[in-house]
């Protein structure tokens, strides 16, 4: 029989973008209903690497690609907002997570994919709420994952009657040393190529479970599961791809999830025989009660229950690896110092935004940005903290000020860093909720950018007064102290909010503060003019003193609009407005309280 190559890879190739379509339209509808747990599933990250696993699990649930996961992963650790060992776990978890596409592929349900199609039409194009909107469309992404896998299997079919393509796939049978190495290579290979494993894979169970009457399929079980191992270890391809550019301890986790992945390979490699038995024996006849439900597009059921065998196998090898290596991680992580030793070089104190943000999705991309300009707050507040102990010192110190002015640099280059990065987010399709906190985000890395400027000015006046030979009074000195350490305490509270959900937020409070500090300002300017009037203080210093008031009230502007952009609902920022004006109006009432 002569096979029409060129009707076979128009099949193949063009159900396999359908199928691609799908797993992307998947993940993507996915996230936006569960945007929500996402945040929280990341915000539950401590050093228990049993959590960390758990949450790299649930993350690649829901986002349906362990190379997102893992790139996400590289950031944070690049970023430093997380520790290697956590990334481990989290890797580890993201392994567990990519099994589940094995199972929705092994479903071989392509004739019912107009049906997902018909069923999510009416949610996607007409209901007005954003939930059932997203609802239509993963169901109409499940009809293109199905339709893409029937597509693939009809175009395969024709090659089970091909007798030289079946004497070629003899090396590959996978039932000596030789030929399951050969399988792993392949299957590494082309899982580099085509960087997705979720195609690979899809495409390994439709060569598996496509048949023909009186052939068998174009690959045995054994060929599968070996190109499913070499599949394993080409995913990790993205990961180290991730951590070019980053600093060493992106490219220790990076590496770490190579070794996890080719020393389980390995091992497996070396009691395949034994891992199939446990595949075939163990764990297929449990599936058999299946096999009638689930019919290969031949409509043969010796070979349906397959798919189910090879989903299996994935999923053992993946729980299995994690279980044996998870007590392991700290020894994982040293080896992974070893052998990527530090070459002395500082990491930056920055989160480098890594590649194309079109490799992360766009929960996790938003999340990348949250975490940034929690860095950015923590770097303020060390600057914050820089700039008290520069102005109260006796003598300023220069190299106290080169901090100052290094860290400023850092948060100006946040600052960009996050507008660029969430400009380019905003290009993708997000929902309103997404786009409101994308906005909301830009707006909070120019607040606390803002407030480093301002402490920088604090510095560069108090360098001011020595460079003059000028010097406060003691009672201005003490003001001055008074209404820093306040601010502090404001943006310290404030910080800390910005990092937990917004309705923890107690504006009201904050509000509340703001307003007493502004009242605080008030009387010291007062009490400032009347030293001024009465000669008790020079007139140089007394504009400098001026001057840093004026910057202390800037930043406690400036920290109350970083909470109120944290609350990015219109609902939230009108509460606040309420808020505030009830404040004002109180303080401002002459009457006597009752």
């Amino acid at each position: 029989m002569n096979v029409d190559w060129f009707e076979l890879g128009y099949q193949v190739i063009g159900g396999l973008c359908v199928f691609l379509f799908g797993m992307k339209a998947l993940s993507e509808s996915l996230q936006a209903l569960a945007s929500d747990f996402i945040r929280k599933v990341i915000g539950w990250l401590t050093a228990n690497r049993m959590l960390a696993v758990a949450v790299g699990t649930l993350v690649t649930l829901i986002v349906q690609s362990s190379s997102v996961t893992t790139v996400m992963v590289v950031g944070f650790v690049n970023a430093g907002l997380m520790s290697l060992v956590q990334a481990i776990g989290v890797v580890f978890g993201a392994n567990i997570g990519t099994t589940i596409t094995g199972w929705i592929v092994a479903l071989k349900v392509g004739k019912y994919g107009l049906v997902f199609l018909a069923v999510g039409l009416a949610p996607f194009f007409f209901a007005k709420n954003v939930k059932w909107k997203n609802s239509g469309k993963i169901s109409i992404a499940l009809g293109f994952i199905f339709l893409g896998l029937d597509y693939m299997s009809g175009g395969f079919k024709p090659l089970t009657k091909e007798p030289d393509f079946a004497s070629m796939l003899t090396w590959f049978a996978a039932d000596s040393l030789p030929s399951v190495l050969a399988c792993v290579a392949v299957g590494c290979l082309l899982t580099f190529i085509v960087q997705s494993s979720s195609a690979m894979l899809a495409i390994t169970i439709a060569l598996a479970t496509t048949s023909t009457e009186g052939h068998p399929p174009v690959i045995g079980l054994a060929t599968a599961v070996a190109l499913v191992l070499g599949e394993n270890i080409g995913t990790t391809i993205t990961a180290q791809l991730a951590s070019i550019g980053g600093n060493i301890h992106a490219k220790r986790a990076a590496m770490s999830h190579t070794l996890f992945n080719v020393v389980g390979v390995t091992v497996v490699v070396l009691l395949f025989q034994p891992f199939m038995y446990v595949v075939e024996v163990v764990v297929g006849p449990g599936f058999d009660a299946f096999s009638g439900w689930f019919h290969t597009s031949a409509g043969h059921e010796d070979y349906a229950v397959v798919g189910f065998e090879i989903a299996a196998a994935h999923s053992l090898f993946n729980v299995t690896n994690v279980l044996i290596f998870t007590p392991f991680i700290p020894q994982l992580a040293r080896l992974t110092e070893r052998l990527l030793p530090d070459a002395g070089k500082m990491p930056k104190s920055r989160l480098k935004l890594l590649g194309d943000v079109n490799q992360v999705s766009p929960e996790l991309a938003l999340q990348q940005a949250e975490k940034e300009v929690e860095l950015a707050c923590e770097v303020t507040s060390k600057l914050f903290d820089q700039t008290i102990a520069f102005v109260g010192n006796a003598q300023a110190e220069p190299s106290l000020k080169a901090d100052i002015d290094h860290a400023e640099t850092v948060t100006d280059n946040i600052q960009k860093e996050v507008t660029i990065y969430l400009t380019t987010v905003l290009q993708m399709q997000l929902t309103p909720e997404q786009a409101s906190r994308a906005y909301s985000l830009i707006r909070m890395a120019d607040e606390v950018e803002s407030i480093a400027d301002y402490c920088q000015s604090l510095a560069n006046y108090r360098a001011r007064l020595t460079e003059r030979g000028e010097a406060f009074t003691d009672e201005a000195k003490t003001d001055l102290y008074a209404l820093l350490d306040e601010t502090r305490s404001l943006f310290a509270d404030a910080a800390k909010r910005i990092g937990g959900d917004a309705d923890k937020i107690d504006i009201e409070d904050l509000i509340t503060r703001a307003e007493e500090q502004r009242k605080h300002a008030d009387a010291i300017r007062e009490g400032h003019l009347d030293r001024v009037q009465h000669g008790k203080c020079d007139a140089l210093a007394g504009l400098t003193f001026s001057d840093m008031i004026v910057a202390l009230r800037r930043i406690k502007n400036h920290t109350i609009n970083m909470v109120e952009a944290r609350n990015s609902t219109w609902e939230s920022r009108l509460e606040a407005l309420q808020v505030l004006d009830v404040v004002r109006r109180n303080s401002l009432d002459p009457r006597p309280a009752a």
